[in-house]
């Protein structure tokens, strides 16, 4: 999956969630590129070691390795504001959205 700084963050957010829980909102559009892109937004101040933060966006980049295939842009938004970071919860989050994903993209797809 390729990581794209030029990824129009605004016009992929102003798009309803299709996914949310405790920790992430997921906001994805779909491209006109035969390949996804990926944008992570975690605060430094909802986590502020920068090693943790990296090891999140890593998470994320190699759980979504499966969707390369898809046209769409995708972005994670971090939104926990009440609990400390935990890894194996939001290991647990982020396949939840990947599925979701999964399953809108095949909704979509068969209309």
């Amino acid at each position: 999956m390729l990581l794209s700084a030029k990824i129009d963050f605004g016009r992929v957010l102003k798009i309803k969630p299709i996914s949310k829980d405790r920790f992430f909102r997921v906001h994805t559009k779909k491209n006109n590129l035969k390949r996804a892109r990926l944008g992570i937004s975690l605060p430094k101040n909802k986590i502020k070691n920068a090693i943790t933060r990296n090891n999140l966006k890593r998470k994320i980049r190699n759980s979504l390795q499966q969707l390369s295939g898809l046209s769409l842009d995708i972005v994670f938004v971090y939104i926990n504001n009440d609990e400390p970071y935990d890894a194996k919860i939001t290991k647990k989050s982020i396949e939840h959205h990947k599925n979701k994903i999964l399953n809108t993209a095949e909704k979509n797809w068969k209309t």
